[in-house]
């Protein structure tokens, strides 16, 4: 619960920075986070079969969020999520299954009215931001994987391999990453399962 907690207001402190900060600027945002949490180990929806790598049929279902998104993955993650109100409106899910750790992140245009700044022009434009920029390690490179995904893969200083996807709603940017230990991270995977995400 201790790395959950440390890992969400990390993420929310560098995704804050995507909201105020375009190019190379800075944004010196201090942190006071308000959270609502309530927490659940139910999913709603419907199962969807996907073939994994091994060529047996894995159930996804929807795992749903008001006020974020819906999110396709595998039966037994639980999940905790919560709105953050300062210093901007952020809603955010937590999902942990075994070593998997996956968080979700979602930025409307309330927002990025409080910013002062326009939404991004697109997903390409997002991952230029400093916010994002500063949240993956130097030299990483955002591209389409072969499920629709944006994303970047990288090693965290821990060890844990990190897969980043940055997400588009109808009015609002966010991402949703995953890691794992190298042993149990499948590159082909955890793409296919984060390709079923999806924002308000």
């Amino acid at each position: 619960m201790k790395r959950s907690h440390i890992l969400t207001l990390c993420l929310v402190g560098c995704l804050l920075l995507a909201l105020t900060a375009c190019g190379g600027e800075s944004a010196e945002t201090e942190q006071k986070a308000e959270t609502n949490t309530t927490e659940t180990s139910e999913n709603t929806g419907t199962s969807v079969q996907e073939d994994d790598a091994a060529g047996e049929e894995e159930t996804l279902v929807a795992y749903t969020v008001e006020g974020l998104g819906t999110f396709q993955l595998p039966e037994g993650f639980t999940m905790d999520s919560g709105e953050i109100t300062e210093p901007l409106p952020n809603r955010y899910a937590t999902f942990q299954k075994d070593s998997y750790y996956i968080q979700a992140n979602r930025f409307g245009t309330d927002a990025y009215e409080m910013a002062g700044v326009a939404l991004p022009a697109d997903l390409e434009d997002y991952s230029t931001r400093s916010g994002v920029q500063n949240s993956v390690p130097e030299g990483t490179v955002f591209d389409y994987d072969e499920y629709g995904n944006y994303a970047a893969q990288f090693t965290q200083e821990d060890g844990q391999l990190c897969y980043y996807v940055l997400l588009q709603g109808e009015e609002s940017f966010g991402s949703i990453f995953l890691t794992a230990p190298e042993d149990q991270f499948d590159k082909e995977t955890v793409a296919l399962w984060l390709s079923g995400s999806q924002l308000e």
